[in-house]
Parts: structure tokens; sequence; C-alpha cells
């Protein structure tokens, strides 16, 4: 197929993801805008900001805060981490199997990773912590196994990356086993290879642990990042054999409901014929292992966002495997198995990948073209009661509100998961539980700076203007956000002690004015 041909569908690729710059940014991403936000006011995660995500997230979102307060910087850094990690899954399939391989894979991540064809346009995946690990771990595989000189210095710069994905996400730390067999495929590792490669991996994470050291908060990244994670996800699993039944039925699953993992599930089975022969052939299914075994250390809640990390390795899987196994096949025997893979692809799932990223895009473009007005898409993310916990609306509204009735050096506080409304008032929480669900668990409730206790003393510290309590958020799974609260004692006591509430307010939402404002 001609050069340019190849490069004007990579642009239609691109180009189709454009619209989704107007899209707002998720739940998670609040989070991480407000903790960045606070780093950017010279505060620090976890002892000022509490969140359960390892620092490295939030650094990228002080750094995209600092950028821009828009939420165009989410999508953004999103649409850019995808070019990136197209180019470079292209370099590797060329690396592996020829041109042809790169640009199919890179041509297949580009369009089977479109955000879109999740929930809400992909609003909630969208520049998530394992968007950033792929762009990581890709950066990994292509210097570990590039040819050349200096074998060693890139062993250590590939390191590097993986350090730099597991501050993001300490399950990553799975990808330094897959980059050393990577370079082992890829024509052997020696003693010292390995040794740079995890001398490499140690020292981001080493430096953002003096950071935290220095801060007087390594308790509390600790508690965080570890033991909160550890049981958040240890809450999916009833047994070591659920784990590890887990991770081999959920890869089949997949295969079955999302074109990517049928493409890269088919390319990873040829690959382990085709390996046998050719050693480096084993490299893309080392990559899709390693981002199993990882997103299966996440728990089994089956989250969009877990499933990002595999995208790159998955088409270059299917790239690679496609390409290998139909060279030596003749012309029609290959047509015929491409337009049968293409078919397969089409029926994967409820409703065919096109009619969904068609259906996001159409939306987006009649927005960026004032064909919609600004509420009326903002409430296609979110918002439906019975089954949403976040509003991309309510977070806009709220944000608004406060920043219209507050003055800002007051501080504010919003009880559930509605973090975003911090970041588009640009006022600080009134206490680091920014969000409830730590509090709701009364984690680590034994320590008065913890649980309800930590929250009543950071409350009455700062004495927030402004309490607002979600109604509907996490129930099922734990009580909801303003049951809650108004059923504890000390936060019932002391919210009716010195503030009235507000009639009428948002639905969803009830809102309290300190008395005497």
């Amino acid at each position: 197929m001609p050069r340019r041909l190849l490069l004007a569908i990579a642009a239609c690729l691109v180009l189709i993801r454009v619209p989704s710059l107007t899209q707002p940014m998720g739940p998670d991403q609040g989070l991480y805008a407000y903790v960045g936000d606070r780093i950017l006011h010279g505060e620090l995660a976890y002892r000022d900001a509490w969140d359960q995500k390892p620092p490295g997230i939030h650094y990228v979102y002080a750094g995209l805060r600092a950028i821009s307060r828009s939420d165009v910087a989410v999508a953004s850094a999103e649409l850019a981490v995808a070019l990136l990690v197209a180019g470079l899954v292209g370099l590797i399939g060329g690396r592996l199997a020829g041109p042809a391989a790169g640009w199919i894979a890179a041509l297949l991540f580009l369009l089977l990773s479109d955000p879109s064809m999740d929930r809400y346009g992909g609003v909630r995946v969208r520049a998530q912590a394992e968007t950033f690990i792929a762009l990581a771990i890709a950066v990994a595989f292509v210097t570990a196994i590039a040819d050349g000189r200096w074998k060693l210095a890139r062993l250590f710069a590939a390191g590097l990356a993986v350090g730099a994905a597991f501050t993001l996400k300490y399950n990553a730390a799975i990808y330094l086993i897959a980059l050393l067999a990577a370079a082992a495929l890829n024509g052997g590792i020696t003693a010292a290879g390995a040794a740079a490669a995890c001398a490499g991996a140690v020292v981001i994470p080493l430096l953002a642990l003096s950071v935290f050291w220095r801060g007087g908060a390594l308790g509390d990244l600790y508690q965080a990042t570890i033991v909160y994670n550890l049981r958040y996800s240890s809450e999916t699993y009833g047994s070591r054999l659920g784990v590890l039944w887990y991770l081999v039925t959920f890869p089949i699953r997949h295969a079955r409901l999302n074109p990517l993992w049928f493409t890269g599930g088919l390319g990873s089975l040829a690959l382990a014929v085709l390996g046998l022969r050719q050693r480096r052939l084993w490299i893309p299914l080392v990559w899709v292992g390693a981002a199993c075994v990882s997103i299966a250390i996440n728990g089994s809640r089956e989250l969009p966002q877990y499933f990002v990390q595999a995208a790159p390795a998955l088409a270059l899987a299917a790239g690679v495997g496609l390409v290998a196994a139909l060279t030596p096949a003749p012309a029609p025997a290959r047509w015929i198995v491409v337009l049968a893979v293409a078919y397969g692809c089409w029926r994967v799932g409820s409703d065919p990948f096109p009619k969904k990223i068609a259906a996001s895009v159409w939306h987006d473009t009649r927005y960026l073209f004032g064909r919609i007005d600004r509420r009326t898409h903002l409430a296609r993310f979110g918002g439906a009661r019975d089954t949403d916990k976040y509003s991309a609306l309510d977070n806009v509204d709220i944000g608004g509100f406060l920043a219209a009735h507050t003055q800002p050096d007051e501080a504010v506080y919003v009880f559930g998961f509605s973090p975003g409304s911090y970041a588009y008032a640009s006022r600080r929480s009134a206490s680091r539980f920014f969000w409830s669900r730590p509090v709701i668990l009364d984690f680590d409730g034994s320590d008065p700076r913890y649980g309800v206790a930590g929250l009543r003393a950071d409350l009455e510290r700062s004495r927030p203007a402004y309490v607002i309590l979600q109604q509907h958020d996490w129930s099922p799974d734990v009580q909801d956000s303003a049951p809650f609260f108004l059923s504890q004692p000390s936060l019932a006591g002391w919210l009716r002690a010195h503030y009235h509430e507000l009639h009428p307010f948002m639905d969803g939402f009830s809102a309290w004015e300190r008395d005497g404002r």
C-alpha cells in the first residue's frame, strides 16, 4: 500500500478524534486536577489532598493545570499521547516484522483504542494513569529493543521509563520483567544489562519518595497508595485462585466484546506459534502478558481505564502477528483472512464499533460548531441518577456556584464524588478528604487523623463557607454520601450547629451555608 495512502488513513483517524477536545474531564480526572492544583499551591498529595492513586498522575496533572486550567488540557493530553504511542508501536512493529507490520499496528491502535467506543464518548478513560503508563512502556520497549551501540545506556533509559510508569501505578512494576524478557528475546541480555535496567527503574520512584520524606508524608503515602489499594483490590477477589481465574478468563471475555482485544488475541495466538522459529516475535506476547497481569492486580471491577494500558501491546500483537502469519500465504488467502478478521471486528460487542465512534464524533462536532448549547453538551456526560455517581454538568454548576458565592481564599467542602467542582471553582477543600469514599469506609479509622474524626477535625479547623452533600453516589457499594454524613452524630451536630440549609438547591445535592455570612 502506498505510503501516502497510509499517511492519509492515519490523518483521518487522528482527525476524527479532534472533536473530543470539547469534552469535559471525567470524575477521576477531577480528582487528579484538584490534587494537581494543590501541588501548584505548594501543598503535598496525601498530606494535604488525599487520593489513593500513586503520585505520578498528580504531578502529570499539576503540569497540565500549569499549562491550562481548561478541560481541553485533559483531552489534548489524551490525543497527544495517542499520537506518540501510535508512532512508537509502529516503530516497534517495523523492527520486528517490517514496515507493513508497523503501519498496521499503528493504524489499528489509532482506530481500535479510540476512547469514543466507551460510554459517554470515552470521558471516563481519557488521560487516565493507564494512558501515560502505555506511553512510558512503549518508550521502554522501543528503547530496549533498539539495535546499535550503547546497549547499557539504552537499557538504563528503558528502566527509567518503567520507573515513571511505576510512579503512576505500582502494578506497573511487572513491566520491568517484561522489559528484561524483551531484551533477552531481542538478542540476549547480560547481568550488566539487567542491572542497568533495574538501576534506571528505581531513579524516579526514589526521587518521588524523597519528596514525601522531606514533606513528612511517608506515612500518608503508604496508607493511601499501598494499604488502601490492597484493600480496594482484594475486595473483588474471594481467594488467590480467584485472581488466577480472572487473569485467565478476562482476556477471552474481552475478546468477545472489544475489537482490539479480538484482533490482539488472534495476533497473539499466531505469534505464540511463529515465535517457536523466531523468538523476537514473542516480544509483543510478553508485553500483552504483562499488561494482563497489571490489569488483574487492579482487581476484577472491570473499570474501563484498567484496560487502556494493554492497547499498544494488543495493536502490536495484531499487526506483527497478521503480517508474520500471512506473508508466506498467496494473495487470495491473505485477503480472505483480512476480510474475515475485519468482519469479526465489526460483529464483536453489542454495537458495531464504527457506530459508537460516529455517534460520539457527531455529537461533539455539533457542539464544536454551535449546533448544541453547552448545558446540553455537558448533560451527555453522566448524570443518570440510578446508575451514575458523576455528572459533568453538576460539577460545573457546583463549581460556578462556589466561585460566585465565595472569595478565592475561602475554603469550601463537597462531600461526595464531584471533585471537579473544586477545580471549576478554583477553591480549596476544607478537608484533605476532598472526596467521601475513604471516610465512609472508615479507612484507617483508628488513627484520629482519618475517618469521621479526622474529617470533623479538618472541618472545624477550616470552617468552610459552604458544605455541599451529594445525595446519590456510592450505593449499593457503600452508603451514599449525604445520608452517611447526616447519620454521623459528630458531623451532623457540627453542621446543624454552625450552618443553615439552602432551599432550593440543585437536584441530587444539598447545600449548607455557614451562619453569619
